[in-house]
């Protein structure tokens, strides 16, 4: 391997005693930096270039995990291998979720596994990264394609639209019903255009602000904007008091724009909306509860991935993004999504939010 800079943290100088004299039976020109605590390690991989670290599962004042998630956040394609005293199976599922590339136990160590196991580590992490750069490139070039593909669309809802406000009366019916069905379906692809548009920005906000979130005010920015459609359905939304919790705003906002709208889309009555929520040590947990059409349990998976959608565009209008979109924004708040079964008639959608974003 080529000369690498691996960073120790452990607070047994023993351990690390052990672990330096493996590294450097086949690796002598590798540089080691030391630390007997997460904090100074977490000082020292800010102030050096560190290529992989080896982090102990036990430390004084905090756990390698909580170490893990502040390197993580700093630098996340940093290869880190999790050492523990003994070998644990929940250890390493902890470990590996947290996002440690690698899992060893210290009582099983050689100078060929630690060295295996840093070069895996690091071309597993090379190739994440590299993924996550064409994923991101994919997201920019569909994002413009799509911000790029509205000005036509818009163009030729627009022109339909001015022809038969301006000539219905010089046309023939047949014709003027074709230019109502194209107008039609230029709109629909407009919102179709417009929606691809939404989903694909969540993929270029880099570093989202996460920030103090009022969802009282999201609520009500969210009802503002569809307003008209709330108006019109004569709708009843009750939300209570909602938490101020650490929260990507915009992000929120949208959320319950798309929840809010869709409960209203797919409801044959006055809408009744409710919104509820509790909390645990882990997750904010929300409730949204309608009077709609509900959905039935074999599709309660399905409405969540893209374009797909229970009811045909002559029944029910839509792009088949809302659901994907807000499942994205639930992925970037370490939460989950899901559809509960309803103790009345509608849908009671549910959605958690992780407080340790």
């Amino acid at each position: 391997m080529d000369a690498k800079t691996i960073l120790v943290i452990d607070d047994c100088e023993d351990d690390r005693y052990v672990i330096r004299r493996l590294l450097r039976e086949n690796n002598a020109n590798w540089s080691i930096q030391e630390a007997e605590s997460g904090e100074y390690g977490v000082e020292i991989f800010n102030e050096v270039k560190v290529d992989a670290v080896l982090l102990d599962y036990s430390l004084p004042g905090s756990d390698g995990l909580h170490t893990l998630n502040q390197i993580k956040q700093s630098q996340p394609f940093i290869p880190i291998v999790m050492l523990t005293g003994q070998g644990s199976e929940k250890v390493a599922v902890e470990s590996i979720k947290s996002g440690a590339s690698d899992y060893i136990c210290k009582s099983g160590l050689t100078h060929y596994s630690l060295s295996r196991a840093i070069g895996n580590a690091i071309e597993s992490m090379q190739l994440q990264q590299k993924i996550a750069e064409q994923n991101k490139e994919l997201a920019q070039f569909a994002h413009v394609l799509a911000h790029d593909l509205k000005q036509p669309a818009n163009a030729v809802l627009k022109m339909g639209q001015l022809i038969i406000n301006k000539f219905s009366d010089d046309i023939p019916k047949e014709v003027l019903g074709k230019l109502h069905l194209m107008s039609e379906s230029s709109l629909q692809m407009y919102q179709l255009i417009n929606a691809l548009v939404s989903y694909t920005q969540l993929d270029l906000q880099t570093e989202p602000l996460v920030e103090p979130t009022d969802f009282n005010l999201c609520i009500e920015q969210a009802l503002t904007n569809l307003s008209s459609e709330v108006s019109s359905r004569s709708a009843k939304i009750s939300f209570g008091k909602q938490p101020t919790i650490n929260a990507i705003p915009c992000f929120i906002v949208q959320l319950f724009q798309i929840l809010i709208e869709n409960s209203l889309k797919y409801c044959d009555k006055q809408p009744h909306i409710s919104i509820t929520h509790q909390n645990d040590e882990t997750h904010w947990h929300f409730s949204l509860q309608d009077n709609g059409i509900g959905i039935p349990p074999n599709y309660r998976k399905q409405v969540f991935d893209p374009l797909v959608r229970l009811h045909s565009s002559d029944t029910y209008q839509g792009s088949g993004l809302g659901l994907a979109t807000a499942k994205r924004i639930i992925n970037k708040h370490k939460g989950s999504i899901w559809i509960a079964d309803s103790e009345g008639e509608g849908s009671c959608l549910n959605f958690s939010i992780g407080k340790g974003i």
